[in-house]
């Protein structure tokens, strides 16, 4: 009965560090602000979490970070894979359906992650996804499409533009006070525009016109 009430509290105060460093920062936010959510003292906070520090990793942890990028990486193979393919929807519809699920679940966690985080080691955290988003389309470049030709370092600047709007596009989704319905509309016909605007672009020339 103890450990219940422990955990109970514990799981309180972790949900009021959450709203506080999502409206706040980790800078700005205070332990005091974290204990007023609830009704408590500053004193029984430390007696779960050592420091602002310890308590703020345990409601945004570096893992959750390491399985949006892997989420991300997923996807974008799998798109440019299949781009101009009509089969598969199963698995399509699948990848879609797990970002919805991350962006609901962790909605709070991914905005403190590249919006809310000075004096955090998600700092770069933004710049970090950019580049990684970058890498792992690197390979499938081409040089010539259908509609454009384009040199390798005007692709690689053409990508960081594209990159930062996905991501910014996002976050202003996720910011933005809506019913979870009504966000998952949007994300769908977002991830829709982003994937057609992307098929358009990749789209090579035809080898009689090449």
């Amino acid at each position: 009965m103890v450990q219940a009430k422990k955990d109970e509290v514990r799981k309180e105060i972790e949900y009021a560090a959450l709203k506080v460093f999502f409206e706040k920062g980790y800078a700005d936010a205070k332990m005091s602000d974290i204990a007023n959510e609830i009704n408590i003292s500053v004193g029984n906070i430390y007696t779960y979490f050592k420091n602002k520090k310890e308590l703020f990793y345990a409601v945004v942890p570096p893992d959750l970070v390491d399985y949006l990028k892997n989420v991300l990486v997923e996807t974008i193979h799998f798109d440019n894979q299949t781009l101009f393919e009509e089969t598969d929807n199963e698995r399509k519809s699948a990848l879609l359906q797990e970002q919805v699920d991350v962006l609901r679940k962790y909605r709070d966690q991914i905005v403190i992650i590249f919006e809310k985080n000075k004096g955090t080691i998600y700092t770069n955290a933004k710049n970090e996804l950019v580049e990684l988003m970058i890498e792992t389309k690197k390979a499938y470049l081409k040089n010539q499409y259908k509609r454009y030709e384009i040199g390798t370092e005007e692709n690689l600047i053409l990508l960081n533009i594209l990159a930062h709007n996905v991501i910014d596009m996002n976050l202003d989704l996720l910011k933005r006070d809506m019913s979870e319905d009504s966000r998952k509309q949007i994300f769908e016909a977002l991830y829709v525009y982003r994937l057609y605007g992307m098929k358009s672009l990749n789209e090579l020339r035809s080898k009689t016109n090449a």
